[in-house]
């Protein structure tokens, strides 16, 4: 969670920041939700060959089946050597998709109620 956490507020405050300057301190909201979806789709990029790494260590061994790996960079060496490095991001387009909308739904909400709250978008 700590890298997509920090991506994904990094860049939307630097976005964020980019948009009030350019709209003067309020910008539309379909840019602020724009922006959630961008930063939390570069996150997602930047993080999922860990959560792939994730999942495929509690997944080995289900069903009595012998263990695959012997832990994380042994996980990313066997998917690399044998998935390529497009291996590294296998079901990431299906994750992308679902949380792309949801992410950015959420950057404009959290904005919103600061705002209603009177609090500084900055």
């Amino acid at each position: 969670i700590l890298p997509y956490a920090g991506v994904d507020i990094t860049v939307f405050e630097l976005l964020k920041e980019h948009l009030l300057d350019q709209y003067d301190g309020m910008p539309p909201p379909h840019s602020i939700l724009c922006a959630g979806m961008l930063s939390s789709s570069l996150a997602q990029f930047s993080a999922y060959p860990l959560a792939l790494v994730r999942t495929r260590l509690q997944a080995q061994g289900i069903g009595g089946k012998p263990l695959k790996y012997n832990g994380m960079v042994d996980v990313l060496w066997k998917t690399y050597k044998k998935e390529g490095f497009r291996g590294l991001y296998k079901g990431s387009m299906t994750n992308l998709a679902k949380l792309a909308p949801a992410a950015g739904i959420s950057w404009f909400v959290f904005e919103e109620t600061k705002v209603l709250l009177g609090l500084s978008m900055r």
